[in-house]
């Protein structure tokens, strides 16, 4: 394990209970443009329309569908 491990203490931040996909977690989702599935980090999330942004590979954003959004594990 890294010696970064569980040093990092982040503060709770309330969501709204609508809402269940949380940043920083590994996604699967639809490209909007191609319609590729892709894999990333969600970084960011519109509350306003039906898109979201996962950080692919190589640190490519990409915009996704946020319905089609699904946790890996």
């Amino acid at each position: 394990m890294s010696e970064l491990y569980n040093t990092w203490k982040g503060k709770e931040k309330k969501v709204s209970k609508t809402f269940s996909p949380m940043i920083g977690m590994i996604y699967e989702g639809t490209d909007k443009f191609f319609g590729n599935t892709v894999l990333g980090v969600l970084t960011e999330i519109f509350e306003d329309n039906d898109e979201a942004v996962l950080r692919a590979r190589g640190g490519v954003l990409i915009s996704v569908n946020k319905k089609s959004l699904k946790i890996v594990s």
